[in-house]
């Protein structure tokens, strides 16, 4: 169902207002939603599971959304073009992904393996001279400091990709992209973030 930019701001509105009445309509209105998201990340990391597992991390990816005085949906703001329902994807992908990281399990089996972001290769690169810096001083204080500058569509972007380890192909499906406009985001969000390193330690007192 296609909704306007203006109905979810006016739902989420009467969520954040206590409505219960318009939490409820948002349970309803994304509740397939939801559990295509649950199942769809589960399938993707080849991980087992039962109509009562989906039900639980349902419910669960519910209750994250309207605990603590409905914070996370509070922390939606419609920027670059993200939708309620993107956000709502993206918030039952990343608990289902807290889920298994707290079971220590990636798939079936096996252990999950995180990338930090200061493995990545692409900021190895011999273009940004100062890397062999940054591994030698506070790398983890700086590196937090440049992905804070970024465009909060690419940190969400950097985060699922290299934290928690989501392909470039579930990602999109997550964010509502096409598979190239997808590479194309990792791409310059990855051209910021070592911009910004640089641009750090250049300028670090």
């Amino acid at each position: 169902m296609n909704r306007s930019f203006q109905e979810d701001r006016e739902l989420l509105s009467r969520c954040l207002a206590g409505n219960r009445m318009a939490s409820e309509t948002l349970v309803r209105q994304f509740s397939d939603l939801v559990y295509r998201s649950v199942q769809y990340t589960l399938m993707t990391r080849h991980v087992p599971f039962s109509r009562h597992d989906l039900e639980d991390l349902h419910n669960t990816v519910f209750l994250r959304l309207f605990e603590q005085g409905c914070r996370k949906l509070g922390q939606y703001e419609g920027k670059n073009g993200c939708t309620l329902a993107s956000w709502i994807r993206m918030i039952a992908v990343r608990t289902v992904l807290d889920h298994l990281r707290k079971k220590g399990v990636d798939g079936i089996g096996r252990q999950k393996k995180r990338i930090p972001l200061e493995e990545l290769p692409e900021l190895r690169s011999d273009e940004v001279e100062s890397w062999t810096q940054i591994e030698k001083v506070e790398q983890g204080r700086l590196l937090q400091k440049a992905m804070q500058r970024l465009l909060p569509r690419d940190r969400i972007f950097m985060k699922l990709h290299f934290n928690h380890g989501l392909s470039v192909a579930e990602i999109a499906e997550t964010m509502h992209l096409s598979i190239s406009n997808a590479h194309t985001l990792k791409h310059r969000a990855i051209q910021r973030l070592r911009s910004h390193i640089a641009y750090i330690t250049n300028n670090s007192p």
